[in-house]
């Protein structure tokens, strides 16, 4: 008789989870990120979202994650010490249908005509999950009602400095925000093996923001600050294990002054994204990008029980913020962009037939 054995897990009946490779998912409320990232968010496992320069679209991710746990009926977990935890639940979208813009519609190879050296080029699919069953749509205008709120059972946690000497961190936040997510996961629900499961999901806000930074001794230097933000996220990661708990967490990354603190903290993420925003930049006035709002990156991807990790269709990826949604599509080229810089390119590489602009006969030896 063999040693092996199919173990029999249930994870598949929490309502908004889905089992891959025997692991339970769920989705972060953007069809196109959990495409992207291989089919959404592990359970046990931590994602990091490095910020853009304002803040404002890792607060849009933020609330999709948010408003996906509400939907599918999951506890909620919020931490924040910039700002109010209460706040950020008030904004959160309402559930939608997928809007009938965005549905493929068919056309006839006889109905269109397009030049024939285009014929042989294969369709580009720039739109990620839109036609997936898992997870829901969003609409950003309007948010959902108070009283739905109300009926989930949400942890607040905001954050703010006491006058308690901890001798594992330097800033007493970190030690505050573990103890009460450590409390939080002893619950039966949230347990693997437990018969009434759940899942908790973590929300973490602008974690490493300015804000933690601040202590009661003024002689706090970089590495110490940096010291502090990787053990706590080490912590955290053997908090999750084998637990029905996802942790979601917006860092400032550009805020560091030493790079190596982002590398090191991408050891204890199992996922990870960054986002760049064009606001500000070069790349908001250039036409390459006149249809996109930023670039978004993605930084890493685990091998979650398996043996590589997921490799999505494309690394060049940008995102759009429309009235209703946010997506994220591959990056390309418009045509008539693409079309001019062959051009210019064939004017470059081109042999001319006279020399500087003038004909043999007008130069003088």
């Amino acid at each position: 008789m063999s040693s092996f054995h199919k173990s029999s897990l249930s994870c598949s009946s929490i309502n908004g989870t889905k089992l891959k490779n025997n692991l339970s998912y769920v989705s972060s409320g953007i069809p196109s990120l959990d495409f992207v990232i291989g089919g959404g968010l592990p359970t046990s496992g931590l994602f990091l979202v490095e910020e853009d320069y304002l803040g404002s679209y890792s607060r849009v991710l933020t609330k999709y994650f948010l408003a996906e746990g509400v939907v599918c009926k999951h506890d909620l977990f919020i931490a924040s010490a910039d700002e109010n935890p209460e706040e950020i639940v008030k904004e959160l979208p309402q559930v939608c249908t997928l809007p009938s813009d965005d549905k493929v519609k068919d056309a006839s190879p006889g109905n269109m005509k397009i030049a024939w050296r285009y014929e042989g080029l294969g369709q580009v699919e720039s739109s990620f999950g839109s036609n997936t069953n898992f997870g829901h749509h969003f609409d950003l205008s309007r948010h959902i009602a108070i009283d739905i709120i109300n009926k989930c059972n949400i942890t607040y946690c905001h954050l703010t400095h006491n006058e308690s000497k901890i001798n594992s961190f330097k800033n007493d936040l970190y030690h505050t925000l573990l103890l009460k997510i450590k409390k939080t996961l002893l619950k039966e629900e949230y347990r693997t093996n437990s018969k009434n499961k759940n899942v908790l999901r973590i929300s973490i806000q602008s974690l490493g923001s300015p804000i933690w930074m601040s202590m009661d001794c003024d002689d706090e230097s970089h590495s110490t600050y940096g010291q502090d933000l990787i053990k706590f996220l080490y912590c955290l990661r053997v908090l999750l294990r084998n637990t029905n708990a996802v942790a979601f967490i917006t860092i400032p990354s550009h805020l560091f002054d030493d790079d190596r603190i982002m590398k090191r903290l991408l050891y204890s993420a199992d996922n990870a994204v960054r986002i760049e925003s064009f606001a500000g930049s070069s790349k908001e006035t250039n036409p390459v990008y006149s249809e996109y709002h930023g670039l978004f990156h993605i930084t890493k991807l685990s091998a979650v029980y398996s043996l590589v990790p997921y490799v999505p269709p494309s690394l060049d990826l940008a995102f759009k913020l429309r009235r209703k949604k946010f997506v994220i599509e591959k990056l390309h080229l418009p045509p008539e962009l693409q079309e001019s810089s062959e051009r210019e390119q064939d004017d470059i590489t081109a042999v001319p037939k006279t020399c500087g602009g003038f004909k043999k006969k007008d130069i003088d030896f």
